[in-house]
Protein backbone atom coordinates (compact mmCIF):
# COMPACT_ATOMS: atom_id res chain seq x y z
CA UNK A 1 0.00 0.00 0.00
CA UNK A 2 1.20 3.60 -0.93
CA UNK A 3 -0.84 5.65 1.37
CA UNK A 4 -1.72 7.98 -2.08
CA UNK A 5 -5.15 9.65 -2.05
CA UNK A 6 -5.97 11.10 -5.40
CA UNK A 7 -8.39 13.83 -6.18
CA UNK A 8 -8.92 15.66 -9.16
CA UNK A 9 -9.36 19.36 -9.16
CA UNK A 10 -10.22 20.53 -13.11
CA UNK A 11 -8.76 17.48 -14.35
CA UNK A 12 -5.88 18.02 -12.15
CA UNK A 13 -4.97 14.86 -9.73
CA UNK A 14 -3.54 15.92 -6.36
CA UNK A 15 -2.19 12.66 -4.91
CA UNK A 16 -1.82 13.20 -1.30
CA UNK A 17 1.02 11.16 0.55
CA UNK A 18 0.00 10.68 3.96
CA UNK A 19 3.10 7.90 4.92
CA UNK A 20 6.51 8.38 5.36
CA UNK A 21 8.27 7.79 1.55
CA UNK A 22 11.03 5.37 1.59
CA UNK A 23 12.86 2.09 0.30
CA UNK A 24 10.28 0.11 1.16
CA UNK A 25 7.91 2.07 -1.14
CA UNK A 26 9.27 4.75 -3.09
CA UNK A 27 8.38 2.17 -6.45
CA UNK A 28 5.14 1.69 -5.26
CA UNK A 29 4.35 5.02 -4.95
CA UNK A 30 5.89 5.99 -8.03
CA UNK A 31 3.77 3.32 -9.77
CA UNK A 32 0.84 4.95 -8.45
CA UNK A 33 1.79 8.65 -8.99
CA UNK A 34 2.61 7.34 -12.88
CA UNK A 35 -0.81 5.84 -13.35
CA UNK A 36 -3.07 8.40 -11.93
CA UNK A 37 -2.26 11.35 -14.18
CA UNK A 38 -3.93 9.55 -17.18
CA UNK A 39 -3.94 12.67 -19.90
CA UNK A 40 -3.54 15.25 -17.78
CA UNK A 41 -0.77 17.76 -17.98
CA UNK A 42 0.30 18.53 -14.68
CA UNK A 43 0.13 16.57 -11.54
CA UNK A 44 0.53 18.17 -7.36
CA UNK A 45 1.93 16.01 -4.99
CA UNK A 46 1.39 16.75 -1.46
CA UNK A 47 3.44 16.02 0.76
CA UNK A 48 2.31 18.75 3.46
CA UNK A 49 1.46 15.22 5.67
CA UNK A 50 4.27 13.36 4.97
CA UNK A 51 7.11 13.31 7.60
CA UNK A 52 9.83 11.36 6.35
CA UNK A 53 11.05 10.91 3.15
CA UNK A 54 14.65 8.52 2.79
CA UNK A 55 17.04 9.01 -0.17
CA UNK A 56 15.17 6.30 -2.37
CA UNK A 57 12.20 8.36 -1.81
CA UNK A 58 14.22 11.79 -3.05
CA UNK A 59 15.23 9.67 -6.10
CA UNK A 60 11.93 8.42 -7.17
CA UNK A 61 10.93 12.10 -7.06
CA UNK A 62 13.62 13.02 -9.38
CA UNK A 63 13.09 10.54 -11.62
CA UNK A 64 9.56 10.71 -11.38
CA UNK A 65 9.58 14.30 -12.55
CA UNK A 66 12.15 12.90 -15.03
CA UNK A 67 9.53 10.59 -16.73
CA UNK A 68 6.60 13.32 -16.44
CA UNK A 69 8.25 15.76 -18.61
CA UNK A 70 9.34 12.88 -21.34
CA UNK A 71 5.52 12.79 -21.18
CA UNK A 72 5.06 16.78 -21.05
CA UNK A 73 3.72 16.42 -17.55
CA UNK A 74 4.47 19.24 -15.42
CA UNK A 75 4.56 17.79 -12.05
CA UNK A 76 3.95 20.04 -8.73
CA UNK A 77 5.26 19.04 -5.07
CA UNK A 78 2.86 21.20 -2.10
CA UNK A 79 5.96 21.32 0.77
CA UNK A 80 5.13 23.44 3.75
CA UNK A 81 7.82 26.35 4.29
CA UNK A 82 9.72 25.69 7.80
CA UNK A 83 8.85 21.74 7.86
CA UNK A 84 11.56 18.89 8.00
CA UNK A 85 10.76 17.73 4.43
CA UNK A 86 11.29 21.76 2.51
CA UNK A 87 14.75 22.04 4.75
CA UNK A 88 15.81 18.63 2.81
CA UNK A 89 14.51 19.98 -0.56
CA UNK A 90 16.48 23.03 -0.03
CA UNK A 91 19.60 20.73 0.78
CA UNK A 92 19.11 18.29 -2.23
CA UNK A 93 18.26 21.29 -4.59
CA UNK A 94 14.40 19.76 -5.21
CA UNK A 95 13.45 22.87 -6.02
CA UNK A 96 15.83 23.33 -8.74
CA UNK A 97 14.42 20.24 -10.64
CA UNK A 98 10.47 20.76 -9.92
CA UNK A 99 8.51 23.67 -8.85
CA UNK A 100 7.05 23.57 -5.33
CA UNK A 101 4.09 25.24 -3.52
CA UNK A 102 3.38 25.49 0.31
CA UNK A 103 0.09 24.50 -0.61
CA UNK A 104 -2.49 22.53 -2.90
CA UNK A 105 -4.24 26.19 -3.77
CA UNK A 106 -1.26 27.74 -4.36
CA UNK A 107 0.24 25.03 -6.35
CA UNK A 108 -3.10 24.65 -8.42
CA UNK A 109 -3.49 28.32 -8.98
CA UNK A 110 0.17 28.13 -10.26
CA UNK A 111 -1.30 25.32 -12.62
CA UNK A 112 -4.49 27.44 -14.05
CA UNK A 113 -2.29 30.54 -14.93
CA UNK A 114 -0.08 28.22 -16.77
CA UNK A 115 -2.83 26.89 -18.65
CA UNK A 116 -4.21 30.02 -19.34
CA UNK A 117 -7.23 29.55 -17.96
Amino acid sequence: MSGLEIERFDGVPVARAHDDIDAANARAVRDELTGCVGSAARLVIDLSETRYVDSAGIDMLFRLNELLRQRRVEMVLVIPAGSQLHRLAEIVALPEAIAIHETVEQALGACSQRSGA
